[in-house]
């Protein structure tokens, strides 16, 4: 088992595939535990033990599978965070440009409620999964290149494409505007789930009203 954790450490673009492809039904059942008990207690509370019990193992069958917590955090996390937090979220982005004549709000709108609509299907957790991102240098460092080719990028390559049919001004820094578009949702996201969730959110009309003002100062 060692092995394979260190080789998805290498290959972090793998895991998503990895994790929905285990190798047996108790290692399945084992993550879809695990996955369940992070989102209602976070990290910390997810103990090896209770895991065990609600995958119907034991304690021990558990770590023949995974040789310690980390190892088995390590699997389900990262898969989700790449699968739903990068590479879905670009490919949102660039099915909205090749799809539509879109304008820089329509697709920043477009964009977040989609993007919000794929948090809502397992909102507890991406609420953990984004505060151990925070707070997990490993996963942070394994990300960080693949956010700049899957997200950063396309994006830039994107607004470029704006710009040259007008819709964005020509004096605007691209690499400044997408900052603010990035930030606008990363900030969104993180008061919706992690500051204020038992707020009531109208989240049509507070993205509206946002990428409104967003769009403004880019724009003609």
């Amino acid at each position: 088992m060692a092995k394979k954790t260190k080789s998805l450490a290498r290959n972090p673009e793998h895991e998503p595939a990895q994790l929905l492809s285990a190798i047996s039904e108790k290692e399945k059942s084992i993550l879809l535990a695990a996955v369940e008990l992070i989102g209602e207690r976070g990290v910390d509370g997810a103990t090896t033990a209770e895991i065990a019990r609600r995958a119907d193992v034991t304690e021990k069958t558990l770590f023949r599978y995974f040789p310690s917590k980390k190892d088995l955090i390590r699997r389900v996390l990262f898969p989700m965070v790449l699968d739903t937090g990068l590479a879905k979220q670009w490919g949102v982005l660039e099915r909205i440009l090749k799809t539509h004549a879109p304008t820089l709000k329509s697709w920043c709108s477009a964009a977040m409620a989609e993007e919000l609509a794929m948090v809502r299907r397992n909102e507890a957790f991406a609420r953990v999964a984004t505060i151990e991102l925070l707070k997990n240098e490993e996963m942070r460092e394994a990300i960080s290149g693949l956010w700049l080719k899957l997200v950063w990028q396309p994006m830039l390559d994107g607004l470029k494409e704006m710009r040259a049919k007008g819709e964005i001004r020509k004096d605007v820094d691209l690499e400044v505007l997408g900052r603010a578009i990035h930030c606008l949702h990363v900030g969104y996201f993180l008061t919706r789930t992690v500051f204020a969730p038992g707020r009531r959110w109208n989240d049509e009309d507070q993205i509206e009203k946002m990428v409104d003002l967003l769009a403004r100062g880019a724009t003609r």
